[in-house]
């Protein structure tokens, strides 16, 4: 389809889109649509032949994080109470998204719950996207306030193991 220059609309060619890959994309063998990147400790992740081919299948280039990104993406994490379930690869995905403002291309909820805190766009591998936002924070079983941390800053009552989700 040719699109035709018209002077009511002014038609653009779409930008290059950037995406960050995480495992994910290489485990479904899913290739998204944009140039793919993706960091060291993925490559790690990969362990058998099919994966590690796939990443040169896919063409994607391997790239280490900024340390600032890097710090940012844990401050974001942390923030959102996600810190804890993300690991270090997670947090260099995130990072890597963070500084090409690429889509993020992961099936991890709690990476996709981090990205959509920071503004970024997902694409989901195999399962469906994340349907809601969600900050997790702690409610404290003494007094009823909610908090961030180890213990109630109001009454001292220790964290629960289990944090709830404000939507």
């Amino acid at each position: 389809m040719v699109r035709e220059k018209s002077k009511y609309y002014n038609f653009q060619e779409p930008s290059h889109v950037y995406v960050v890959a995480d495992a994910s994309v290489f485990i479904w063998g899913k290739r998204p649509a944009g140039e793919l990147i993706t960091v060291p400790a993925v490559e790690a992740e990969l362990k058998d032949i099919r994966t590690k081919s796939l990443l040169h299948i896919f063409e994607a280039r391997v790239e280490s994080p900024s340390p600032q990104a890097r710090k940012a993406a844990k401050n974001a994490a942390a923030e959102t109470g996600d810190l804890k379930a993300l690991s270090s690869a997670d947090l260099d995905v995130l990072a890597k998204a963070l500084e090409y403002r690429a889509v993020l291309a992961t099936d991890d909820y709690a990476l996709q719950n981090v990205a959509l805190h920071l503004g970024l766009k997902i694409e989901p591998i195999g399962q469906p996207r994340i349907k809601r936002l969600l900050k997790h924070v702690q409610k404290c079983q003494g007094c009823g306030s909610r908090f961030e941390g180890e213990a109630c800053p109001d009454c001292g009552t220790p964290a629960r193991k289990k944090k709830r989700c404000i939507r």
